[in-house]
């Protein structure tokens, strides 16, 4: 009897235990956002019963105004009744499975993310700081949301004609920039689009923004007619969040004046609402955009980056170059802007920024001065072991340990021919070769060249850079125009190039 009264109250407690349990677990299913306290997600005081969420519950219930001030990753998301969700400057939203909003603002500050599957109606916003000749220039833009948006006053887009704004894209067919105060657009997802603006704004991205569960392919154009810069296609990240693209891409600096490129195997995240520059090469081509989890990334072997800036503004880069040791890096030499620097590498007849190899022994480098004056070049392996790395200068005969000194200081003109520099890895492939070897000799008023210059092209330089005499074709080159003092002698024949230093006495 005592045994049978023992085991009913043995199952009675364990029946009460298990009930306990389950109405544990099921007070852990959803969590109920009240806003006590304020409006901020972080603060568990504003939360039904202190519980604050994590990505273990099931449904989240928004019941007041909120603001997501932290990374947050949740399983289902619903409003109760009508309120605004704001996701904080800087601060990632994630939803593993479904948004079930009705009635209040669904808001995306400006750098916010959003990684959804599905399709959602919400605002983006794009803060645009204003125009400063010195400190901020362009901006490069893109929307996220799947219809097209038209521009208006209420988005931020336009402004009283008379301030002045800019809003443009780049016509690849024409060749040309084409504003919004001439023929006036729409901004369509997956495109890309230069905003500049005399005041501080924000920029309202309001409609359907895109899920992230499968990748956004978007539409090259390609006229082989353009030349140099057929291809160039402005784009822009299509989604609400980071995303990555299998191809190199050009981004616009942080002063916005100049393109710099960026390798594909850099996994360098696309932020939302962000334009850049590809280049297609040929007719049908598509880029690919996907969210940065979902991007599996191939082993990268490291790059050399090489960049061009001002000797005055050396914190400052105004355009670069990379080397490469991943495929499908290579990208094509792009100069949109007048006047600029240019740095780049040739192959197959093609002007390469970025340039994709597997391995190499040397390689020439190409600079294009924008204007007169003093420029320095930066050296930076990322990625990359290297044991041996130096520059030669063609023009000044000079010959640096890119390793022990990875900047360089020189003079260069607009005229300077632009095989001047190579780089060279390998400490067995012969150094010396590139060095300074006598081809010429001063007498008596005259340079002469030791070898036939039926074909060679020589020019004479002054130690400020400056090209003082151009002679093509002769053995013997008078000097009774120029002063004493010390030149330099550079001889080019086709794709040669050799220099040599001489005194004129």
């Amino acid at each position: 009897m005592k045994k049978s009264r023992f085991v009913i109250l043995s199952r009675a407690i364990a029946v009460a235990f298990f009930l306990l349990i389950t109405a544990f677990a099921n007070a852990q299913e959803e969590a109920t956002f009240v806003g006590n306290i304020d409006s901020l997600w972080s603060n568990p005081g504003n939360w039904a019963d202190g519980l604050k969420p994590n990505e273990n519950i099931n449904q989240v219930t928004i019941n007041a105004d909120v603001v997501i001030d932290e990374d947050v990753t949740i399983q289902n998301l619903r409003d109760a009744s009508p309120c605004t969700l704001a996701v904080k400057a800087g601060k990632k939203l994630t939803v593993l499975a479904s948004i079930d909003w009705h009635d209040g603002d669904f808001i995306l500050e400006d750098g916010a993310q959003l990684v959804y599957q599905q399709d959602l109606n919400a605002i983006v916003k794009k803060a645009i700081v204003a125009y400063n000749e010195d400190a901020h220039a362009l901006e490069f833009i893109a929307s996220p949301v799947k219809e097209p948006i038209a521009p208006t006053i209420e988005n931020g887009f336009l402004t009283d004609p008379d301030t002045g704004f800019d809003l443009v894209y780049y016509d690849e067919q024409n060749r040309q920039w084409v504003k919004f105060h001439d023929t006036p657009f729409s901004l369509e997802n997956g495109r890309g689009y230069a905003y500049i603006n005399a005041f501080d704004t924000v920029l309202l991205f309001e409609g359907t923004v895109r899920g992230s569960a499968a990748p956004v392919e978007v539409e090259l154009d390609y006229h082989s007619s353009n030349g140099a810069i057929a291809g160039c296609n402005m784009v822009g990240n299509p989604l609400p969040c980071n995303a990555l693209t299998e191809r190199s891409y050009y981004a616009l600096d942080e002063k916005g004046k100049s393109l710099l490129a960026v390798p594909a195997s850099s996994a360098t995240a696309i932020p939302p609402c962000k334009g850049i520059f590809v280049k297609a090469e040929s007719a049908g081509e598509v880029v690919s955009f996907s969210k940065t989890e979902n991007v599996q990334i191939a082993e990268n072997r490291g790059y050399v980056e090489l960049s061009v800036s001002k000797t005055t503004e050396q914190d400052v880069s105004i355009d670069n170059a990379i080397i490469s040791f991943n495929a499908g890096d290579d990208l094509g030499q792009i100069t949109m802007f007048q006047g600029q620097p240019s740095l780049y590498f040739s192959k197959e007849s093609k002007e390469l920024a970025i340039i994709s190899i597997d391995s190499v022994d040397a390689l020439p480098l190409k600079f294009k001065a924008g204007e007169n004056g003093s420029y320095t070049l930066r050296f930076e392996p990322k990625g990359l072991d290297l044991g041996f790395l130096h520059l030669v200068d063609n023009l000044a005969g000079s010959n640096i340990d890119l390793l022990g000194t990875p900047n360089y200081t020189f003079n260069a003109n607009t005229n300077d021919y632009a095989s001047r520099f190579k780089l060279i890895f390998d400490p067995h492939y012969g150094v010396e070769e590139y060095q300074n070897q006598a081809f010429a000799y001063y007498s008596n008023g005259e340079i002469r060249l030791v070898a036939d210059a039926g074909t060679v092209s020589l020019q004479v330089i002054d130690m400020t850079g400056r090209v003082v005499l151009c002679r093509d074709g002769a053995c013997t080159v008078s000097t009774a125009d120029l002063p004493k003092g010390v030149y330099v002698l550079r001889l080019m024949d086709g794709n040669s190039v050799r220099v040599q230093k001489i005194v004129i006495d």
